[in-house]
Order: C-alpha cells, then sequence, then structure tokens
C-alpha cells in the first residue's frame, strides 16, 4: 500500500507540471490568435528575447559555508560545556548554529553581491 500511495504522490507531481506547462501554452496561443485577431502588431511577440540569468554562485557558497562553518562550531561548543552524549539537546544545538551561520551567510553574500547587480 505504501509503493501504491508513492507511486500516486510521484504521477500526481509529474501531472500537475504537465498540465501546468501545457495550459501556460494554450493561453499563450490563444493570447497571440486574440491579437491577430484585432491586426495589433505580433512581431514584439515573436522576436527573440535576450534570457538574462546568472546563478548566485557566491550567495550559494557563502550560505553552504555558513552551514559548514555553523556545524563545526557545535563540537567546541560541546568540549567547552562538558556536554558527552549526543542527545536532543545537542542535535537542536547542530541545527540551530547550522541555520543561524547559514542565514548569517546568505546575508552576507547577498550584501556583498549587491553591488555588482547594479
Amino acid at each position: 500500500m505504501e509503493d501504491f500511495s508513492f507511486a500516486l504522490i510521484w504521477l500526481g507531481f509529474f501531472a500537475s507540471i504537465f498540465f501546468g506547462w501545457y495550459f501556460y501554452l494554450q493561453a499563450r496561443n490563444k493570447e497571440r490568435m486574440a491579437l491577430i485577431e484585432k491586426n495589433a502588431d505580433v512581431s514584439e511577440i515573436f522576436k527573440v528575447r535576450e534570457f538574462w540569468f546568472h546563478f548566485p554562485w557566491l550567495k550559494l557558497g557563502m550560505t553552504i559555508t555558513g552551514v559548514g562553518f555553523g556545524f563545526c562550531m557545535v563540537f567546541p561548543l560541546r568540549e567547552i560545556l562538558g556536554i558527552q552524549n549526543f542527545g536532543a539537546e545537542m542535535e537542536l544545538a547542530i541545527f540551530g548554529f547550522m541555520m543561524f551561520f547559514g542565514g548569517l551567510g546568505a546575508v552576507i553574500g547577498h550584501f556583498i553581491d549587491k553591488p555588482k547587480e547594479r
């Protein structure tokens, strides 16, 4: 039964992607046909647009570095506080430090990358 629900979830995921793409193309086609019927200028629709996208490698790198730094900062903290076992508190501390330093890295990466975008 678990395999069936897993397959149903994946089927629903891919079906939603397909139908989203299908209805997007259908709406775009209807819009173009309406413009052609009204004798509007359609040259702007069919011209090739420049695709300008750059992946934010710096922000991603700073975030990953912050998460790694947060993970590494838990172990000296454990030694300083003298915690011997890895209980729920330690797991929460690891998660908290990773999220804190990951967010800090994302903010720093944003402010470093901000002058380049202008």
